[in-house]
């Protein structure tokens, strides 16, 4: 996987894949984002944070995914990367079946690919001011461009914390890759469509990470 940062170019293959939620630092959010899920039929974490073990391979610098139906979607996501010993944030979607999610979560994720920026930041040039970077999201549904997420990294718990969780649970790997955490959703349901776009701003260098990637159906075989 070929990763960039300040103009250079990394070569990286990550070793673990961790995808953290429930990650938010307001625990009146993360329980009313717990009840907005619960409302479309996502039973309740057994505790919170939790932390989702995954297959590194799913994670992909690609510009277009494939599913099987139209009942997937994105949530984007800072992504914490440890390439060569060091720290990087990019811009990630954990893509995930919403059908599948009423019944386990964890395989729900580890159906889906999980698109990630080319570009990333090195954490250290932002960890002191995580908090200000601005996160947001769209669906294009029917070329029609849609807010579905906004707000900022302050939202979650910082990279320092969360590296504490996963050390206390052993989730501890060399070359691995953390997703964050997500935003709730602007309309507070699910939008599926064609197109999932996000970027992360920093607001004091105006620098941005880009994510677009297309979702393509793939000929459904039980469909008559």
């Amino acid at each position: 996987m070929k990763i960039q940062c300040n103009g250079s170019m990394l070569e990286w293959e990550p070793t673990r894949l961790i995808i953290a939620g429930y990650t938010g630092k307001d625990q009146k959010v993360v329980q009313q984002h717990i009840d907005e899920l619960k409302e479309l039929g996502i039973p309740a974490p057994p505790r919170v944070p939790m932390i989702y073990d995954l297959s590194p391979q799913l994670m992909q610098v690609t510009d277009a995914i494939t599913v099987v139906q139209n009942h997937s979607s994105g949530e984007a996501e800072a992504v914490l990367l440890d390439i060569n010993g060091e720290w990087y944030v990019g811009l990630g979607s954990d893509h995930t079946d919403r059908v599948l999610e009423a019944s386990s979560i964890q395989k729900s994720k580890q159906v889906c690919l999980k698109p990630i920026s080319q570009q990333v930041w090195p954490l250290d040039a932002i960890r002191a001011y995580w908090d200000e970077i601005e996160m947001e999201s769209w669906i294009i549904d029917s070329g029609v461009q849609h807010l579905y997420q906004r707000g900022t990294l302050g939202s979650f718990l910082d990279p320092d914390e969360l590296f504490r969780i996963l050390r206390e649970r052993d989730y501890v790997s060399e070359g691995m890759a953390v997703f964050c955490g997500t935003l709730p959703l602007h309309s507070g349901t699910f939008q599926f469509g064609e197109t999932f776009l996000a970027t992360l701003r920093d607001p004091r260098t105006g620098s941005t990470i880009q994510l677009t990637y297309h979702i393509k159906q793939l000929k459904d075989a039980e469909e008559v």
